[in-house]
Parts: C-alpha cells; sequence; structure tokens
C-alpha cells in the first residue's frame, strides 16, 4: 500500500468516532444481556441449590442492572465531551468512573441490606472489589466490541458513499456526450435552436457543478433536470418527441440519488424515438404505492434497432440505488413495442 493511501485511511480513522452511539436500541439491549450473563457466570462460584443462593443471585441481577443502566446513560450523555480524545484516554476515563460508579453501588447495596436485615447478601458475594473488577472487565470488553462494529459501520459506508461517487460520476460524461452529439446534429439546418439548447446545455452545468458534492436530491429537483434535458432533445427531434409526465405533488420532497431518474428519459431518447421515423411519446410516472412509491418510465421502440449498450446505464442507476436504498427498492425491465423501466422503493 502507497504512502499516500496509508495516510488517507489514517486521516479518516481519526475522523470516525471511537465511541459508539449509546442511543441505539440494540447496542443498550446487548449491554443489558451481557451484564446478566456476567451475573450468572459469576454466580456459578458460589452455587448452591437452595434459597440463600437464588436470593443471592436476585441482589446482584439487580445490580448488575443498575450499573448496567448508569453506564448506558454515562456514555451517552459524555459522548461528545469523550470522543474528543484519544481512544485509549477516554476508555481509561471510562473506566475509572465505572469503578466508582460501582463501588459506589456495591456499598450502597450491602447498607440497605444490613440496616435494613434482609439477610440478602451473605458469603462476601458483594465485595466491593469483585463487583468492581467484573464490571471494569466487561465494560473493556464491550467497548472494544463496540469499537470494532463502530469503526467498521463508518468504514463500510465510507466505501459505499464512494463507489455511489464513483457510479455517479460515470453517469454526467455519458450525459453531456449525449448532450453535445445533439448540439452538433443541431448546427448544420437551425443554429437559433442549437444557441438555445447551449444555453440549456449551460443551464444544467449549473445545477451540475451545484449539486457535485451531493450524491442525493429531491425529485423536484431531478425533475428540473429532465425538464432542460428534454428541450435540448425537442429541439433536434421537434414533433418526434413528445414528452408526459403524471407525477405525485406530495413526492417532490421525497430524497433520491442523484441522477436516478434523468438517465431512464435520456435512454429513452437515445435508444427508443430517435430509432422512430414517426417518433414517440415517453411517458414519466411517479406515483405513491400502497407500499411506498415508484417511478416508471415507458416508450417506444424499434425492436430491429433496440441497442445494448442500454443496459450499462441501466445497471449503474441499479446499483446506486441498491446502494441506497438496500433491500427495499425493486427493480424491473421489461421489453416489446414499449420499453418499460420501473423501481420501486417500499417504506
Amino acid at each position: 500500500m502507497s504512502k499516500t493511501n496509508l495516510n488517507i485511511e489514517t486521516k479518516q480513522s481519526q475522523q470516525i468516532p471511537w465511541l459508539a452511539d449509546f442511543s441505539n436500541p440494540v447496542r443498550i439491549f446487548t449491554v443489558i444481556v451481557v451484564a446478566e450473563i456476567m451475573v450468572i457466570v459469576y454466580s456459578l462460584s458460589f452455587l448452591s441449590f437452595d434459597y440463600a443462593y437464588l436470593n443471592q443471585l436476585a441482589v446482584l441481577s439487580l445490580l448488575a442492572q443498575l450499573i448496567a443502566i448508569h453506564i448506558i446513560v454515562m456514555l451517552y450523555l459524555l459522548r461528545p465531551f469523550l470522543n474528543r480524545y484519544h481512544v485509549t484516554a477516554g476508555a481509561l476515563f471510562v473506566l475509572l468512573l465505572t469503578f466508582i460508579l460501582a463501588s459506589i453501588y456495591t456499598q450502597l447495596m450491602v447498607w440497605l441490606d444490613q440496616n435494613l436485615k434482609f439477610g440478602l447478601i451473605t458469603h462476601s458475594t458483594l465485595t466491593t472489589v469483585k463487583i468492581s473488577l467484573a464490571t471494569g472487565f466487561t465494560l473493556l470488553t464491550l467497548l472494544r466490541y463496540f469499537y470494532v462494529q463502530n469503526q467498521w459501520e463508518h468504514q463500510v459506508e465510507a466505501l459505499a458513499n464512494a463507489h455511489m461517487n464513483a457510479l455517479q460520476a460515470r453517469i454526467k460524461p455519458h450525459f453531456l456526450y449525449n448532450s453535445l452529439n445533439s448540439i452538433a446534429s443541431l448546427i448544420a439546418f437551425d443554429q437559433t435552436a442549437a444557441e438555445r439548447a447551449v444555453i440549456n446545455l449551460s443551464s444544467l452545468f449549473r445545477k451540475a457543478f451545484a449539486d457535485n458534492k451531493q450524491s442525493m436530491t429531491t425529485i423536484a429537483k431531478e425533475l428540473e433536470w429532465i425538464e432542460e434535458y428534454v428541450a435540448i432533445e425537442k429541439l433536434r427531434l421537434m414533433a418526434r418527441l413528445k414528452f408526459r409526465k403524471v407525477i405525485d405533488n406530495e413526492l417532490l420532497k421525497q430524497t433520491i440519488p442523484l441522477l436516478s431518474i434523468q438517465p431512464l428519459i435520456e435512454n429513452a431518447v437515445i435508444h427508443g424515438i430517435q430509432h422512430l421515423s414517426k417518433g414517440g411519446l415517453i411517458e414519466l410516472y411517479i406515483q405513491t404505492s400502497d407500499q411506498g412509491f415508484y417511478v416508471e418510465v415507458r416508450n417506444p421502440v424499434n425492436v430491429k434497432k433496440q441497442q445494448s449498450g442500454t443496459q450499462t446505464g441501466l445497471a449503474n442507476i441499479k446499483e446506486r440505488l441498491f446502494l441506497t436504498f438496500g433491500k427495499d427498492v425493486e427493480f424491473k425491465v421489461t421489453s416489446g413495442d414499449n420499453f418499460v423501466v420501473r423501481w420501486e422503493v417500499k417504506k
């Protein structure tokens, strides 16, 4: 690995907070379960088959859960502060607070048992040293586990974002190439139309540069891209290109991957309408469904002139959708007299 790559990875690692977010229900459940498991393991040291053992096990369980819950609250509240420090210093500080917390609760439990004369604690099961050491060991184990998990999750997210940006970068040159070809074809017979197309393209470039660092957009902004692109193509194809859209206005603020609809319209023009002597109608549907919402683009095609080149662009869009929505997205392509691309997101 090169020094450059090593430096990049080191910087990324330093930017990732070492302490995980303990408001996560799964992490809270994990801490509580592990605490109870440690109680059961610890109780084996004084195992006996009588009520005294069960009483002590109950007391230990109560103590463990009290300590666990307070540690969770402590880590949640101190997370912004602790993440300012290196993982070693932060972990040692947390360990010190945990020893103090465990000691206080242990002494309080013993004091209550003795003064209220419950007689539940026997055989020195609740010595401060034992409980503090057991709590400290458990805490360090959990911190290590959550630290590794947190680093892994952030790295996976970073890789997914990098992959998304790479896929998105492949879409834009393809779009530019097709747009310039459209303008070039106009220059020979209609310079005024070519000039308008250049103006429309410059508007698209402004949007492209404005959204350059973003991988997500809203459906409303994506529709702006589509309108600009269709305007360019209409100057070239004129009456041969007809475009109709049916949009559910409630979905205009819905976020989607940038350029996940416009390339479908572009695909319909390049591989569909322009190969038909009489042209045809491109239909765009963005509607709510029973399970979420869907986007559908349909256009007529010349079956004899269908090109395999459409698959690369569609695969790109499909992959970016799956990176964003995971298993909640369904992507379908059907062909015949009409070419239909439909993707649906289930909420």
